[in-house]
């Protein structure tokens, strides 16, 4: 490496570069490394902006409490109204409290996805609706 940089930038800078490589060079590397991977995160992440889609009612195949106690909250798998099953997780004592064989959920669309995100409601929302 040392013939290389001699014969592109001169014996004296040569050795002045080689040293500064051998001593900060992997630094550097890793700071740009990390700088460039926050800037691709912060630049091509999505704003996350969320749309209400509709209230539900859904029945619960199965709910278990946070640490055992409903007012952790609640881990329950549900049925939707397509046919398909999925985990909803809520830590709100009195939201977790009202999911039984049956819960209201609210769906929420992703702005620019158009992924649909699920979670639990008091029950007075769905009677509303």
């Amino acid at each position: 490496m040392l013939n290389v940089l001699s014969k592109i930038f001169g014996p004296h800078r040569a050795v002045s570069i080689y040293a500064f490589v051998k001593t900060w060079g992997l630094s550097v590397v890793g700071g740009v490394g990390v700088i460039v991977v926050a800037a691709a995160l912060l630049l091509l992440n999505d704003s996350g902006e969320h749309e209400h889609d509709s209230f539900m009612t859904v029945a619960v195949l199965s709910s278990t409490a946070i640490n055992g106690d409903l007012k952790n909250g609640v881990i329950a798998s549900v049925r939707l109204p397509d046919g398909s099953a999925t985990s909803i997780t809520s830590t709100e004592a009195t939201v977790s409290q009202t999911v039984g064989t049956s819960a209201c959920i609210e769906k929420r669309v992703f702005v620019e996805s158009g992924e649909a995100r699920y979670r639990f409601k008091l029950p007075r929302h769905c009677e509303a609706s």
